[in-house]
């Protein structure tokens, strides 16, 4: 008799900076993915404008170089200025985002995207010192979306939504 295991689904807890490395190590071993979409280099800031349990924000920088993420950090205020762009929301943007993507199996609703979620500055915010750098953005939306998107090989929790 042959027992059949299930494999276990890794958990981790958003926002976290395990949560982003572990997006950074999927898109790394889907290099086919990133080159079908082109090269992403920028560095960007993914802020939880209300990510720790008293409250603030808390800010993830993850950098990119061609087919690759290649540095995850929790940064400061003053280090998050310094990336090409920012990306910011609430918790509860950013989980009902995430939520979404997991349903969609790694696809996300039209209306939880980051270009939709952006698309007005609100609920998710595009921060950029100038428009070049907002350009950055929009060149690099689909490889963003698709970073985003290997959530859905992990569960995630939200410890500070309960």
């Amino acid at each position: 008799m042959s027992a059949v295991r299930e494999e276990q689904r890794e958990t981790l807890a958003f926002p976290h900076v395990a949560w982003f490395e572990a997006l950074a190590r999927l898109m790394n071993v889907n290099r086919a993915r990133q080159e079908q979409l082109g090269y992403i280099d920028c560095s960007v800031v993914f802020t939880v404008s209300d990510g720790s349990a008293d409250k603030l924000p808390r800010h993830f920088k993850v950098s990119f170089e061609e087919f690759e993420a290649v540095d995850v950090r929790e940064v400061d205020a003053a280090a998050a200025l310094a990336a090409d762009f920012g990306l910011e929301a609430s918790l509860a943007t950013w989980r009902k985002m995430i939520e979404s993507i997991a349903a969609g199996g790694g696809r996300p609703a039209l209306d939880q995207t980051l270009n939709y979620l952006s698309h007005m500055g609100t609920p998710l915010t595009l921060v950029a010192a100038d428009p070049l750098q907002s350009d950055l953005y929009y060149r690099y939306n689909q490889s963003l979306q698709e970073f985003v998107n290997a959530s859905a090989a992990f569960d995630t929790e939200f410890p500070l939504g309960r």
